[in-house]
């Protein structure tokens, strides 16, 4: 896994998005721009329809955690919805609502894909420079 933790480089706050990460056994850690959100944690599932791009969850440590869809660049997310669990939940709790929720879209996809959820683009707001991804040197 590769990572680049956000929140302001808070130790606790980067024990706690790589602690998730490993709930989910994510691919990727990015940084963001700690103001929509701290930090994004990639998975390796995708949806038919969003084919070559990824689900993700977001953090935001004041509104807590989003899945999405990576972007079609990589200053960009597409939000489909909020996981509902407040703002730190405990990792394997984040990871079974995200599996949860990702089993039911992607039933949803099958049976009634007009159905799906329209995911809203969210933008970094230093897009200049785009998430920041390093290798995994000791996260």
């Amino acid at each position: 896994m590769s990572s680049g933790v956000g929140a302001g480089d808070n130790p606790d706050s980067n024990a706690y998005v790589c602690a998730v990460a490993r709930a989910l056994n994510a691919e990727t850690i990015r940084r963001w721009d700690e103001v929509t959100f701290d930090a994004v944690v990639v998975v390796s599932q995708q949806f038919r329809y969003y084919s070559g791009r990824r689900i993700l969850v977001a953090w935001n440590r004041y509104f807590g955690w989003t899945l999405g869809l990576e972007g079609q660049c990589a200053d960009r997310v597409l939000i489909i919805c909020g996981l509902g669990l407040g703002r730190r939940p405990h990792p394997e709790v984040i990871a079974d609502r995200t599996n949860e929720v990702i089993a039911d879209l992607l039933q949803l996809e099958f049976r009634a894909r007009d159905a799906f959820p329209v995911p809203t683009v969210v933008h970094r707001l230093d897009s200049g420079t785009g998430p920041t991804d390093r290798g995994s040197s000791g996260w």
